[in-house]
């Protein structure tokens, strides 16, 4: 039987998160990988929504010593477009950038229809400790990366301060995405 990297994944999504997804799609752009996004409604909480790539693992980055990235957002939405831009930034930066913690990238277009920011920091996902976010499957490890929404004026602010600076920064709101901007504050 052949081997199936994304059916391993989104198992071990599937028993780690104690639920199915809800929704799976796919985003193929002009010469770029095709990446998987898997849904996960009301998860980790009702009226939240998870988002999982399938396909960043596939890349290689001198970095990825001790494994290799799979990108998420879990935001109080309905909106997929958040999983759609997560699977663009794979493939947009499939073999060129690590997606370490505390990495920024920002959009020239909003990531969602339901909100303005354009912008985005990598860390652990809150809802899993940092044993969970490790994945062993058959052919890699994964790394389960959590993005965080931002506007691009706030990335400046982002960089000066560092993740928990920024994240106790009055008004931000890791799950929000209709928040507004913290920048200056």
């Amino acid at each position: 039987m052949e081997y199936n990297f994304e059916k391993e994944w989104l198992l071990a999504l599937e028993r780690r998160f104690n639920r199915q997804a809800t929704e799976i799609a796919e985003i193929t752009l002009s010469g770029r990988p095709r990446m998987m996004i898997f849904y996960f409604a009301d998860f980790p909480a009702p009226g939240m929504l998870t988002a999982v790539t399938a396909g960043l693992s596939n890349a290689n980055h001198p970095d990825w010593v001790h494994g290799k990235p799979e990108l998420s957002f879990t935001l109080k939405t309905t909106d997929q477009g958040w999983g759609k831009s997560a699977a663009y930034l794979a493939q947009e930066f499939f073999n060129k950038r690590p997606f370490s913690y505390q990495s920024s990238f920002a959009l020239d277009v909003a990531m969602s229809d339901d909100s303005a920011m354009n912008a985005c920091f990598v860390y652990r996902p809150q809802f899993l400790n940092k044993d969970q976010v490790k994945f062993e499957l058959q052919d890699r490890t994964i790394h389960l990366a959590g993005l965080f929404p931002m506007y691009d004026e706030e990335i400046a602010m982002y960089e000066t301060k560092g993740t928990e600076a920024f994240w106790n920064t009055p008004g931000f709101h890791p799950y929000d995405p209709t928040r507004a901007s913290i920048a200056g504050k």
